[in-house]
């Protein structure tokens, strides 16, 4: 278990590591779990692929769907799974969420919110997140945090006392499916004001992007040198155009997306850390 520690909005997971060492993350969004178009199949692959590499999971928000509730105008009883048709339709989702995560959650590091938990918190006063991690934490050795719509992770490692770090900017997303550019031109304005972000990591759109940023830097003492900084869209796991028959996607021009997750493996190479991403989707 990883030494982590939280201050505002920013988590601090510790790591001690030598010449062979290395660590995977599963970096995730939008699973909306408990919608009726979920590809909980590919949800489950990916988990436990986690658990065989010892992954830990990042998640950036709408990890549920929660749209069928009683006053909520998105609802439609055609999408709405027979399990959760019931007056404690908020408390069943969460309790399913629970039960499917569970098993997962020793390796689950972040749990962040998006659009679908905020808008459950704005109009009907329950945080589906917040529940869903305290569950989780019940169980023995489970440390799962609680995150923001947007938020940090640093990542620290310690090398016979040498010290070093790498800053991940998460943030659900916003706006809407952007057709031609897939979001990609957000990274030009994240650019600009994340100046220390080495790792920016998205969602919300339900498109898949990895792309690095090549930057000129100069350091306190006047030295000049480059690194990068990696961004990063995750794709989800819900298919809402299906055959393109009908459907609220469909009638709204929406286009097909692709579902899965991105790897993240960090290791050492000579003296420093690398990272390295790569997108597994269908």
């Amino acid at each position: 278990m990883i030494k982590t520690t939280q201050q505002g909005n920013v988590l601090s997971a510790y790591f001690d590591v030598s010449a062979n060492w290395e660590q995977w993350f599963l970096l995730s969004s939008d699973r909306h779990h408990d919608s009726i178009n979920c590809n909980r199949e590919l949800e489950k692959k990916h988990l436990d692929k986690a658990l065989e590499r010892e992954a830990l999971i990042i998640d950036a928000g709408d990890l549920v769907d929660a749209c069928q509730g009683k006053f909520d105008p998105r609802r439609s009883y055609n999408e709405l799974r027979p399990e959760y048709r019931r007056e404690d339709y908020y408390d069943v989702v969460v309790n399913d969420a629970v039960t499917f995560y569970k098993p997962y959650a020793k390796n689950w590091l972040l749990m962040g919110r998006g659009n679908h938990e905020t808008a459950v918190k704005r109009n009907a006063s329950t945080d589906i997140t917040s529940r869903i991690v305290g569950s989780l934490n019940s169980s023995d050795n489970c440390h799962v945090i609680e995150g923001g719509y947007g938020g940090w992770v640093r990542f620290m490692f310690d090398r016979n006392k040498h010290k070093s770090s790498l800053n991940m900017k998460y943030y659900h997303g916003a706006g809407g499916e952007a057709p031609v550019t897939r979001g990609v031109i957000q990274t030009n304005r994240q650019a600009v004001y994340l100046p220390d972000a080495d790792i920016v990591m998205n969602g919300h759109n339900h498109n898949e992007y990895t792309l690095s940023i090549k930057r000129e830097r100069i350091s306190n003492k006047g030295k000049l040198y480059f690194d990068l900084c990696h961004f990063i869209r995750t794709p989800g796991y819900c298919d809402y155009y299906g055959d393109g028959f009908d459907g609220w996607e469909v009638e709204r021009g929406g286009v097909p997306k692709p579902n899965g997750c991105v790897w993240m493996r960090m290791f050492m190479y000579g003296d420093l850390i690398n990272v390295e991403f790569t997108a597994d989707v269908e």
